[in-house]
């Protein structure tokens, strides 16, 4: 007989009471512990360039999307387990939760094992596949396999903080992380600065960093969270519950890997305009990824409320939640907007700490022709999440499928066309197309109900 999970201070019932409340009350610790997570790349990206110079920034950003790729393997994973997790805290199922969070931990270990294996040895030939410099083929490498060989730190606290968020707890990973952040700039410091162990200790400072947070994380759960707590009994390989993970698990994986893809031959096409060009790149996508994440948390925090919601069965609340995040979310990319256009020159130069103009003017209008295009990513982010939340797993697939082809087609015509202006047009392009698609698909379910049997 199956008992009713038992709530506590540590978990957020989020199918009661306002929902717009209980959303914004998730995402704004979600959204810090987002913040401080970009702080780890914006410390390095700092750091790096004020003391190492253009080259060592160059040198980042040619790999960096190879890195990304295995990374969204590892984070794509962690995301589904969440609204796996979700749904069965939302049932009110305790003994179904336990039985879940072992099998999340035993798939965890499989999946980074695997994902870990292969990035290991398909890094040179991808380096190769980009056509990055020559100048800066030894030390991009030196720097991509320790964080690919080490990346199970990260899936580690990854998955950890999903189970955390799958309960409505996001505040914990957030104090984990502020201790861990200070860490991680004290270490770049010290293995970049005074050691001056270049890019490889600043890959060493990153993951250390999350070695760290990992346990923390762990420690805190086994002594803080019964909801997350298994006993020997619960600990059982259930291949039902296997499946419901990892077909949720691969389906982010899947949808993040592939826009990852499409990234990676953009990149190559990148690599080719130059240096300058690279390190304009480089610097502007740091900016942006600390932009989108303000709403990408919204979409975050949508997913794990539709989640909880789907498994009680509340789908009323999924549509009101829905709309509000939606209005949210507009004047989320209004703010956005503004500040890169009185602000970005700035913030350009401070991130990347150079003064060359080639690189601040490609990377500050790489940044005005994309933000005012925020208006339909957040669109697209939100719907997409609602949908997640709710067990969609092909739509989402579909929409990065067609992400991957529009970004081939840039590499492939519009560089070759536009050059650098090219680049700048890709990815508003593929927002338009894919927030189009996510419409026509909520259109044609009025009632926001994925059919759980089709998982379409």
């Amino acid at each position: 007989m199956s008992t009713a999970v038992t709530k506590n201070r540590s978990s957020v019932d989020m199918t009661h009471g306002s929902e717009l409340k209980v959303i914004l009350g998730f995402a704004l610790p979600l959204f810090l512990s987002n913040l401080l997570q970009q702080c780890y790349s914006l410390a390095d990206i700092a750091i790096i360039g004020n003391t190492l110079g253009d080259e060592a920034l160059t040198a980042i950003g040619a790999v960096t999307t190879i890195v990304d790729l295995y990374n969204s393997l590892m984070f794509g994973m962690s995301s589904g387990f969440s609204v796996v997790l979700a749904k069965y805290f939302g049932s009110r199922d305790a003994a179904l939760l336990r039985k879940a969070t072992f099998n999340t931990i035993f798939l965890s270990l499989i999946w980074a094992v695997a994902v870990t294996f292969v990035g290991v040895i398909t890094l040179k030939p991808m380096m190769r596949l980009l056509n990055t410099p020559e100048s800066v083929f030894d030390t991009g490498y030196q720097y991509a396999i320790i964080m690919i060989s080490l990346l199970v730190f990260m899936f580690a606290y990854n998955v950890l903080s999903s189970m955390l968020r799958a309960i409505g707890n996001s505040r914990a990973p957030l104090y984990f992380l502020i201790v861990t952040v200070i860490l991680n700039i004290l270490l770049d410091l010290l293995f970049v600065v005074v050691l001056g162990r270049g890019l490889k200790g600043a890959a060493i400072a990153t993951v250390l960093s999350q070695a760290i947070s990992s346990v923390i994380c762990l420690i805190y759960i086994v002594k803080c969270v019964p909801e997350l707590r298994f006993g020997q009994s619960d600990v059982k390989v259930d291949k039902a519950i296997l499946s419901d993970l990892f077909s949720a698990g691969i389906s982010f994986a899947l949808m993040f890997s592939v826009v990852n893809v499409g990234t990676i031959v953009l990149q190559g096409a990148i690599n080719g305009l130059g240096k300058g060009i690279i390190a304009a790149h480089t610097t502007a996508r740091k900016i942006c990824s600390l932009c989108m994440m303000l709403l990408g948390t919204l979409a975050n925090s949508m997913a794990t409320f539709a989640g909880q919601n789907h498994g009680a069965g509340r789908y009323d609340r999924i549509k009101t939640g829905l709309r509000k995040t939606l209005f949210v979310s507009m004047g989320v990319a209004s703010f956005e907007i503004l500040m890169i256009y009185l602000l970005g020159r700035l913030l350009v130069r401070l991130i990347s700490g150079s003064s060359n103009p080639e690189i601040i003017d490609n990377a500050v209008f790489y940044l005005r022709f994309d933000l005012p295009f925020y208006y339909v990513l957040a669109i697209l982010l939100i719907t997409r999440s609602t949908l997640q939340g709710l067990g969609s797993k092909v739509t989402p697939i579909i929409a990065s499928i067609m992400e991957l082809l529009l970004k081939v087609l840039t590499a492939k015509v519009l560089v070759k066309l536009f050059a650098y202006t090219g680049v700048a047009m890709c990815e508003p392009l593929i927002w338009s197309l894919c927030a189009v698609y996510i419409l026509i698909v909520f259109a044609m379910d009025k009632k926001i109900r994925v059919d759980k049997s089709s998982g379409s």
